[in-house]
């Protein structure tokens, strides 16, 4: 993987995190009642494709 796609895949995956979090809140908000379970694993995703996608942008070793 060259530099920029490097960069690419690490937008769409902090994109597919920011996603993942509106869904978790959003939808429990749409609902009208709160399902803890579906916020927590919404926001352990999210969190979870947040972390690959720094660790793709470089993480702790950035060029």
């Amino acid at each position: 993987m060259n530099k920029n796609q490097r960069e690419n895949t690490a937008k769409y995956l902090y994109d597919i995190s920011k996603g993942i979090a509106l869904l978790a809140v959003v939808g429990n908000i749409i609902k009208d009642q709160w399902v803890t379970s579906n916020l927590i694993i919404g926001l352990i995703a999210a969190i979870g494709f947040f972390i690959w996608g720094y660790f793709i942008d470089g993480g702790f070793h950035n060029d």
